[in-house]
Order: structure tokens, then sequence, then C-alpha cells
């Protein structure tokens, strides 16, 4: 009769990155929640004692998985932003992408980051960072528009403050269903729009 083969037995490296792996798509699918450890373990497939031996404060695994989710979103759109050579193009692209609807999946894991991190100073630092590391790639788009003469604002930082307040509270507004997603994303774009000068027709890629 044929026998199942047995079980590779994971290595200390290859089963820390598989807790890793599966905390992120936990967190991609049911939100950061679900990053507890009995739903950790669970999605492996192991007992929840595995998953506290490779991760005993959960709080860290919670803090660090939606560092490296939203940190590789903002690389993603900074990358986008780097292919556009005009910089009217690249603010456009930036608008355009932070209001993606197929960036929701973020949009609520910051929702869970905002609340969780009261009480949870890992969680909280990541989210300070991210926020810091948009913050840095909006303002560099406004300050080149800027200086190439063809964006105007006395201070790109605070462009790039209103460009993620307003994206904030519009992805706020998707959470419980109000307003539909163009009245958002025209509210977006024209006022980012007036406040560098620009019709709102110019952001739209």
């Amino acid at each position: 009769m044929p026998t199942t083969p047995p079980r590779r037995r994971l290595s200390p490296a290859e089963r820390e990155s598989q807790i890793t792996e599966t905390a992120a798509a936990v967190a991609r699918t049911d939100g950061l929640t679900a990053v507890t450890l009995r739903g950790v373990a669970a999605a492996v497939g192991v007992a929840p004692s595995l998953v506290a031996h490779y991760r005993p404060v959960m709080e860290d695994l919670v803090g660090e998985t939606f560092r490296s989710i939203a940190s590789a979103e903002v690389a993603e759109v900074a990358g986008l932003v780097a292919h556009e050579a005009d910089p009217v193009a690249r603010l456009a692209v930036l608008v355009t992408a932070v209001t993606d609807p197929a960036r929701d999946d973020v949009a609520v894991l910051w929702a869970d980051a905002w609340s969780l991190g009261r009480t949870n100073a890992v969680l909280a630092a990541a989210a300070r960072d991210v926020m810091d590391d948009w913050q840095r790639l909006a303002t560099a788009v406004v300050e080149a528009g800027v200086g190439a003469g063809v964006l105007h604002a006395e201070d790109p930082a605070a462009v790039g403050r209103l460009l993620f307040a307003l994206v904030d509270a519009t992805n706020g507004y998707a959470l419980v269903d109000h307003l539909d997603r163009s009245t958002r994303d025209d509210l977006v774009r024209s006022t980012i729009a007036r406040a560098v000068g620009l019709d709102a027709a110019t952001l739209r890629r």
C-alpha cells in the first residue's frame, strides 16, 4: 500500500520565515486583529506553542507585520512615481496610486494600526515611521515641481500632509460605505490640485 511520506522538518530559519509570511497573509485577509497566537498557528497548521517559541511577543509580530506590508506599499508607489520624468506627472501618479481602490486592503490595516497602536508601542512606532516615509515621498514630489516652476506651493510639506489627511479621511469613509468612490477621489484630486495651482484634470492618470 502507498504510504504518505513524512513531513520534512523545517529549519529554524524556515519556520521563522513561514510564521512571518503567514502572519502577513492573515493580516491581509482578516486584519491585524487576527494576527494572534492562535490565529497564526491555525493558518500555519501547527500548535500555538510552536509559534510562541519563535515569536513569544505577539505585539512585536503585529507591529513587524504591519511595517512590512505598509513599507512595501510605499516602495511600490515610489517606484511608480520615479518612472515619470515630468513633475506634474509624478504628482498625478502619486495621487492616483494613493486613491486606488486596489489598495483598500492596506487602508484597512492602517485603520487597525491607529486603533491597536494605542496599546501596542511597536505597532505605533511602525505606523509613525511609515507615515514619515509617505510624507517624505509627497514632499519631494511637490518640491521638485516647485523647483521646476510647474507647481506652486509655499510649503511643499504642508501639501504632503494635506494629501494624506484627505486620503486617510476618505479611506475612513470607505470603511463604512459613506460616499461613493468617485466622489471621494474627486475630493482628494481637486483639493491637491488647488493646493499646487493646477486644474484637477491634470492629476488624472
